[in-house]
């Protein structure tokens, strides 16, 4: 490769481009400060809080109900006052369905054992008591015939 000469200007690469740099900002523009554009955060809704802590408290006994209507309860206020908080409001949704799904799984499990046992327990009735093989003395604390 040989080198170009200078005198001719053919030979020479050609100069390179300069897709243009943004302006500087004249002497004391400054940008806004820190936060400046941005509104001020929204409020957080109480019952939001409410709901997430009553869901979190009670996600396995019945007080995770109340995190249900009380998570129902503040969307509806969110939505009305525009305030934040919705994600609080849902957990304490999930967490109230949680609750109300072990309730029913509790009450059908006591009622499925009262079952089971209730008739294991109607089958005792011909204990024998009018036998006089039984022997009692199993039963009795040692001195009282």
């Amino acid at each position: 490769m040989s080198t170009p000469d200078p005198a001719n200007p053919e030979q020479q690469p050609p100069p390179p481009q300069y897709y243009g740099q943004p302006p500087y900002a004249p002497y004391g523009a400054y940008p806004p400060p820190y936060g400046y554009p941005y509104p001020p955060p929204k409020p957080v809704n109480g019952m939001a809080i409410t709901a997430m802590i009553l869901g979190i408290v009670g996600a396995c006994n019945p007080i995770g109900v109340l995190g249900l209507i009380f998570g129902l309860i503040a969307k509806r206020q969110m939505a009305e006052r525009n305030e934040g908080g919705d994600g609080f409001a849902t957990a304490g949704i999930v967490l109230g369905w949680i609750g109300v799904a072990s309730i029913v799984f509790w009450i059908g499990y006591v009622l499925f054992f009262a079952t089971v046992f209730g008739t294991a327990f109607e089958q005792l009735e011909d204990l024998p008591t009018d036998d006089p093989t039984w022997d009692y003395s199993v039963l009795t604390p040692a001195g009282v015939a």
